[in-house]
């Protein structure tokens, strides 16, 4: 595949992450998000948080309910979400009962994302169980909810903060980035190693060389890799075929059969 190609690739999987936000983000409301913590926290809990291998739905909803009968300081949260859910609570990677849930406050890390900031951002996010990959993917969906892209002026480094990697990105990446030189190191101090980090430099290289969005690369690479193909071999050949019409053609296999709009919310 031409480096010509691949940059076609990259600018098809931009334009998907359109799709991505109309259908995962749309129902959002980004203005209440900057002043409303409860509806920030509870956004939180119920579209990111949980976002991991074996975390249980009943996690989000017990987290909502919590929130929703506060009546005082965020210290009572972990009381308030054990009443809510009676199973295991998982405490070595449950946020909503770490202790440090009480300093966690939406709206001041929405402005610290408005102002392109997302290093400290990132750092207030640090809890049980949220890991590099859930606070970089809540930062990413914040920066695309907020328009707030323009204010990381196309900057690598400051790009890696809001680029999560699961296992299809990390895929997609080694196959579009075969045929190209190695991805210069990067000087953010983040947070991850190996494949991860090499896959999300990578993403960042190839987006701003093709004059595409990393975020909206990002987006799409996962919208149409888990919604439209979830087979790691039909991907591959998806991918290295170059061809952007040959993915246009997938999609529209699926076409009403695809994430189209939220299921709650607005």
């Amino acid at each position: 595949m031409t480096q010509a190609k691949i940059h076609d690739v990259i600018r098809w999987f931009a334009d998907c992450g359109d799709r991505y936000v109309r259908a995962y983000l749309s129902h959002v409301d980004a203005q209440r998000l900057a002043v409303d913590q409860h509806y920030g926290l509870k956004l939180f809990f119920f579209t990111w948080a949980f976002e991991r291998a074996g975390a249980p739905r009943g996690y989000r909803i017990a987290a909502v309910k919590a929130i929703s009968s506060l009546k005082g300081s965020q210290r009572g949260l972990p009381m308030l979400f054990r009443q809510y859910y009676g199973g295991k609570l998982n405490a070595r990677a449950n946020p909503v009962i770490d202790p440090r849930i009480a300093d966690v406050h939406v709206p001041s890390i929405v402005q610290m994302v408005d102002r392109g900031a997302l290093r400290e951002a990132f750092q207030k996010l640090e809890l049980k169980g949220i890991g590099p990959k859930i606070r970089a993917f809540f930062l990413r969906d914040l920066v695309t909810l907020l328009k707030a892209e323009p204010k990381l002026n196309r900057d690598p480094d400051t790009y890696l903060w809001c680029q999560p990697i699961d296992v299809w990105l990390r895929f997609a990446a080694k196959h579009l980035s075969r045929t190209l030189a190695s991805v210069p190191r990067a000087s953010a101090e983040y947070p991850l190693s190996g494949a991860d980090l090499a896959a999300a430099r990578c993403i960042i290289k190839l987006s701003i060389e093709a004059g595409a969005s990393p975020l909206k690369v990002n987006q799409g690479i996962w919208y149409f890799s888990s919604n439209a193909v979830a087979d790691m071999a039909r991907l591959k050949v998806l991918i290295r075929s170059g061809n952007t019409k040959r993915l246009d053609a997938e999609i529209a296999l699926m076409e009403g059969f695809l994430p189209a709009r939220p299921m709650w919310g607005r």
